[in-house]
């Protein structure tokens, strides 16, 4: 008898953790966001750099699941960490959502109030190639809210002084116009550098003498991630999926991003930006 009562509460605890586990998934996490902490240690970041904090975030995903209420609490999120530079990844818009001047006015404000005193920057996502008017319409939406955007272009990050890291924004390899080698040009081999691209199989293709780190999303991080399989695996993330990778030397970094698309579920991948803290050290 009491072997059958222990088989029943076994059976009993795992259907409600399994009931609870598909409410969190498609009722908490999606807008459960949460910030990941990561330091970045090397020689040539200078002592000017050192204790900067850059958070990258991506995959925004507006106007399907990402609504402006769930948005703001995003944006509260980071304002709250105190971030010195932020750093968008691409995807706005989800890839069906309507872009409306109501919508972006939204989108402007909020993305606008996110404060970075040392800059924000931006690369596009596939979803913002939909078409010329859906690109320019966020080229424009970026511009408003104080966001650089770096189409394979680099930036010089620096913070009160003369030397800094370098950023180099690569434009979406899936429906986008990348363009490495002009990204590239100006950039030197003794400067720490970062590289942001939405698609994280591009990694591949950087070169890897220049390259410190590489930030990516694109993916969701599979968005519900089961171990042997993923809900949203998208062109362009299938090598480099989720998690960090070492590529030819550097480290390359992926994002579970922020929204969600065709369905607004997160399973073991939560939403997230991550704030990443720059030190100088002498090896």
């Amino acid at each position: 008898m009491r072997s059958i009562l222990k088989i029943f509460i076994f059976f009993a605890t795992a259907m409600i953790l399994m009931v609870y586990c598909v409410y969190d998934s498609f009722n908490l996490a999606p807008s459960r966001f949460m910030i990941r902490y990561e330091s970045l240690e090397n020689p040539r970041i200078p002592e000017q750099m050192d204790g900067i904090s850059i958070l990258f975030f991506s995959d925004l995903e507006y106007g399907t699941f990402m609504d402006e209420e769930r948005f703001a609490r995003f944006v509260d999120m980071v304002n709250i960490a105190a971030p010195d530079i932020v750093v968008f990844g691409g995807d706005l818009y989800d890839e069906n959502a309507l872009v409306t001047e109501e919508s972006n006015v939204a989108v402007t404000s909020l993305l606008k109030s996110i404060n970075a005193p040392l800059g924000k920057f931006a690369v596009l996502g596939d979803n913002d190639h939909a078409s010329e008017e859906k690109t320019e319409s966020i080229r424009q939406t970026l511009l408003a809210a104080d966001f650089e955007l770096l189409e394979n272009k680099v930036a010089n990050l620096r913070n009160k002084g003369s030397q800094g890291i370098v950023l180099v924004g690569l434009d979406s390899e899936y429906k986008g116009s990348l363009d490495i080698d002009t990204a590239y040009s100006s950039v030197s081999r003794t400067t720490y550098t970062i590289t942001v691209c939405h698609t994280p199989d591009t990694a591949d293709r950087v070169p890897a003498d220049i390259t410190d780190y590489f930030l990516a999303g694109h993916s969701h991080g599979g968005q519900a991630y089961f171990y042997f399989m993923s809900f949203y695996t998208p062109s362009h993330a299938t090598k480099y999926l989720r998690g960090k990778h070492e590529v030819n030397n550097f480290i390359l970094d992926i994002t579970n991003g922020v929204g969600t698309s065709w369905e607004d579920v997160r399973f073991l991948a939560g939403a997230e930006a991550v704030m990443y803290r720059l030190h100088h050290v002498n090896y």
